[in-house]
């Protein structure tokens, strides 16, 4: 198993709560993972936050990520992931092509059809329906590869339109930096299995909180649509995205599983403590590593950890992670 990192925040209990990081602390946190020696460090692609006046730091992901970059040496940049609506696909292409130049080929090009309704308002985005926002990422996937490899590109979709388009230096890694689409229904997960290079399979929140329970029949169905285009599942990446929690003291464990049930609840979604505590990669260490290995025996090869919660007793849940689990 291959691990990823998001370095955008920190997490300041063993539930729930967290902040958002300056760059200093995101840039500790970076060198950090790759002294462990993570895959990858990866930030969301957001303009505002979460918190409820939208004033804590969020600082901009492709310009972060040329920094970090630039601060590192050997651990992949990536995002988790960019949203298409964004930015041009054409300069989309050219900003992944400088990134994996900054970086000496260890860029990551992952990317979604985007949803935060608010940012997009806030920031004077059109919000289109989904499936607009699919089918934009669908023509935007051909335009990527093209400009990552062709001298001179010239395309006419639905909606954009290049006219003897360049994109030099081409990326370092040949013929693009691995992209991936981060997807768990079914029409998109059908576009990356014929366009790209992996799928991230995000939160399923209207399932479960995270990801265990429901693999199987995303693998599955990620596999029917590779045999149908003919792909080779050995070059195709399936990764997760996900938080992991580790306890050592059995009250603070109970207390954080009150709270996600809550949580749960508050979100109308119907769960037990059963279910939870079966899907969510929560617990002891030698539970946690449980579960990472049923993911792994269900075809996962990568895990995007959102955050690397621990109890108090815990003084760095990202080294007890690196140390028992990795």
């Amino acid at each position: 198993m291959k691990y990823g990192l998001v370095i955008r925040s920190e997490p300041l209990t063993s539930y729930g709560e967290y902040r958002n990081l300056s760059y200093p602390e995101i840039r500790d946190l970076a060198i950090s993972a790759e002294k462990y020696g993570f895959d990858s460090v990866q930030v969301d692609d957001h303009i505002i936050g979460f918190d409820p006046e939208r004033k804590e730091p969020y600082l901009e992901a492709m310009v972060l990520m040329s920094a970090i970059a630039a601060e590192t040496q050997k651990v992949k940049i990536g995002h988790i992931v960019l949203d298409n609506s964004y930015r041009n696909p054409a300069l989309t292409a050219k900003m992944i092509s400088t990134l994996d130049n900054i970086s000496n080929g260890r860029a990551l090009f992952w990317i979604g059809a985007g949803w935060y309704e608010e940012e997009y308002k806030a920031y004077g985005y059109p919000f289109p329906s989904p499936k607009q926002r699919v089918d934009e990422l669908e023509e935007s996937l051909v335009i990527f590869k093209k400009l990552f490899t062709e001298d001179v590109t010239n395309f006419e979709g639905k909606f954009w339109k290049l006219e003897n388009c360049r994109n030099f230096p081409k990326p370092v890694q040949k013929p693009w930096p691995q992209i991936v689409v981060g997807a768990h229904k079914n029409r998109l997960i059908t576009i990356a299995c014929r366009e790209a290079d992996g799928i991230n399979l995000v939160r399923i929140y209207e399932d479960y909180p995270q990801l265990i329970e429901p693999l199987k029949d995303r693998v599955d169905f990620i596999n029917s649509k590779l045999r149908r285009y003919d792909r080779n599942s050995e070059e195709f990446e399936v990764s997760t995205y996900n938080s992991i929690a580790l306890f050592n003291s059995e009250e603070e464990f109970d207390r954080a599983v009150d709270h996600l049930i809550q949580s749960c609840k508050n979100q109308n979604l119907k769960i037990t403590k059963e279910q939870l505590l079966k899907n969510l990669f929560i617990g002891y260490v030698d539970d946690v590593k449980e579960k990472i290995k049923q993911a792994e025996e269900l075809g996962v090869e990568k895990m995007v950890i959102a955050e690397i919660r621990g109890d108090s007793s815990i003084e760095d849940p990202v080294k007890l992670f690196h140390d028992k689990i990795m």
